[in-house]
């Protein structure tokens, strides 16, 4: 794996266990992530904040890495997020895939591409 490769597959470990520090930990001191609508966060504070959230509407959230490569300070990694919202207990499914940008071995951006997943009619 290059480093870039270790470093998408430690962000995803860190991500599904719901740590924050580790996290943060493989973001670059100025980081960005753009997310699936659209919308830009900037800096340590707005990141984490970002992340953070994320965690509490989906307790049990997480993304599976279905392929990942990376080389010369880019990288893509392909997923399929599902979690659960709480209050209305609906299941979230979404697949796409992450760009990133990466300095000094840190991601300084993410790019987020997921779409929902249609229902499955029953």
């Amino acid at each position: 794996m290059t480093p870039e490769e270790q470093l998408i597959q430690r962000y995803f470990d860190a991500f599904n266990r719901h740590d924050i520090e580790g996290v943060m930990a493989c973001f670059h001191e100025h980081p960005v992530i753009v997310d699936a609508e659209g919308r830009r966060f900037e800096g340590q504070e707005e990141v984490r904040r970002s992340y953070e959230t994320s965690f509490a509407l989906f307790p049990d959230g997480r993304c599976d890495l279905r392929s990942c490569t990376g080389n010369d300070g880019r990288g893509m990694a392909e997923s399929l997020f599902h979690g659960t919202r709480p209050r209305e207990g609906k299941v979230v499914e979404a697949v796409g895939a992450e760009v990133l940008e990466i300095v000094d071995g840190k991601i300084k951006e993410i790019r987020d591409y997921h779409r929902p997943v249609p229902a499955k009619a029953a």
